[in-house]
């Protein structure tokens, strides 16, 4: 690919700074998120899981437990530790706008739309992770699956909604749309059927972390900074063209970042923990077209395959680029497993 190409994909990028799923029952959305809670939880359920049994302890003081007890009431093994867990949470969206240019002659600007995240309906708001510490500083992979939807009067693949949801945005447009000045204030859905990232807006970040002295025994509060990859599942209809020019598939749409501050109740073999996330995306999507939905959406080999190649050869979508931002506050709670840990938490002599 070409200097001049690769210029221009990262300018698409940053310009706009200025989600497996079919459709279910109600009753199913509300199973699903039952689910996911009794999964990260279900944990502590088995004994010495989460906290140590008392005799855990005077078993690790003749050694023969395998677990070292920290005093102090510090819980934390300086030698270093790992965790592989999973969360879910609820997430509040920035409005942002829109930049879209098509062959057609649009190249227009929808100004501060609003986005939903729908994280109780499948599928659910919710991330995993890996974390490894080393004494105070720890690496973790983070790989979160947001949504963001636009509101154009239907729930994410187009599921009926009810209340103000139900009606569709009216924006402040400049531009030309389809060749011509367009109006202002516009509805959002005289330009687009369907405008979500909700079979993933996916975010692939790994993160730096720094965790603190325990605030009270087996409590660690921590902070952390990312930098990774946008990976959503870019849905954008155009209105009234039929389907060739309908998007849906996985793409690398951007880069992304996130601030994390949270704290974690740790114990022998597991831990909780409660976090605020703030992330951050710019989305440089394609508008490649020519792909009817299908049942799950669940096809993401061959359209990262598909995009890649097209990306390294320097082809230029057919239907042309649809570049935004997405900023949202998060507030998640989760559960983790503590492989071959050798922390036991002791009370404060």
């Amino acid at each position: 690919m070409s200097a001049h190409v690769i210029g221009q994909s990262i300018a698409r990028s940053f310009q706009g700074a200025r989600s497996l799923t079919w459709p279910t029952p109600d009753g199913w959305h509300r199973l699903a998120a039952l689910s996911a809670m009794l999964l990260l939880s279900g944990q502590t359920l088995s004994d010495g899981m989460l906290f140590a049994a008392p005799n855990d302890a005077a078993r690790s003081e003749s050694g023969s437990g395998g677990v070292v007890a920290v005093p102090g009431g510090s819980g934390t093994d300086t030698r270093g530790d790992a965790l592989f867990g999973g969360y879910v949470g609820i997430p509040w969206h920035h409005r942002s706008d829109i930049h879209m240019t098509r062959p057609d002659g649009t190249d227009v600007t929808l100004k501060k739309l609003r986005w939903d995240g729908e994280p109780f309906n499948f599928p659910l708001y919710a991330g995993v992770r890996g974390v490894r510490w080393s004494g105070p500083f720890g690496g973790m992979i983070d790989f979160l699956h947001d949504k963001a939807i636009a509101r154009t009067g239907k729930g994410a693949h187009g599921r009926k909604v009810t209340g103000e949801r139900a009606i569709p945005d009216v924006v402040e447009a400049e531009g030309l749309l389809k060749g011509q000045p367009v109006t202002s204030p516009i509805k959002l859905t005289d330009v687009l059927e369907r405008l979500e990232f909700s079979h993933g807006h996916n975010l692939l970040l790994p993160t730096a972390l720094l965790r603190f002295g325990g605030i009270a025994t087996r409590w660690r509060p921590y902070v952390g900074l990312g930098a990774g990859v946008a990976l959503p599942h870019v849905e954008v209809w155009p209105k009234g063209e039929g389907e060739e020019p309908k998007t849906n598939e996985y793409q690398a749409a951007g880069p992304a970042m996130q601030v994390v501050a949270g704290i974690e109740l740790q114990g022998a073999r597991g831990s909780y923990f409660v976090e605020y996330k703030f992330t951050y995306a710019s989305l440089s999507t394609a508008l490649t077209g020519g792909k009817t939905p299908s049942w799950c959406n669940c096809d993401i080999v061959s359209d990262f395959a598909r995009h890649i190649m097209n990306w390294w050869s320097g082809t230029e979508p057919r239907y042309g680029h649809l570049d935004t931002t997405i900023a949202a506050h998060q507030i998640v709670g989760g559960a983790g497993y503590r492989p071959g840990s050798s922390v036991v938490p002791t009370p404060a002599q």
